[in-house]
């Protein structure tokens, strides 16, 4: 992986972790790679259960193999899965959760 794809991968991450905070979710930093997941986080309004975040910012968004990947890296972590694809020209974002409909989040600016 290239140093310009670790930037963006970095400010996607960045832009999720802070999209979690702003609706009270509390982010944990993990060792991120193909695989493990590129965050933990912890939902208070489930009393606490940890979530393995996937972050993907890619201009087609492969939802098939990413919740894929969500879902095995999850599954090692013994955690619920989330998968965060930033929608490409805007400030939205697709958020797929365990148990849950997609829902689209926007950034604040």
């Amino acid at each position: 992986m290239g140093k310009m794809s670790r930037s963006k991968g970095s400010r996607g991450q960045t832009a999720a972790k802070h999209l979690l905070q702003d609706r009270d979710w509390q982010t944990i930093p993990t060792s991120a790679g193909y695989d493990s997941e590129d965050f933990c986080c912890l939902n208070p309004q489930t009393g606490g259960a940890l979530w393995a975040v996937e972050v993907k910012m890619c201009k087609l968004i492969d939802i098939p193999k990413f919740v894929r990947q969500a879902q095995q890296q999850a599954k090692r972590r013994k955690a619920m899965w989330m998968l965060m694809c930033h929608v490409h020209g805007t400030k939205s974002w697709l958020v797929l959760r365990q148990g849950d409909k997609p829902t689209i989040w926007e950034q604040k600016v």
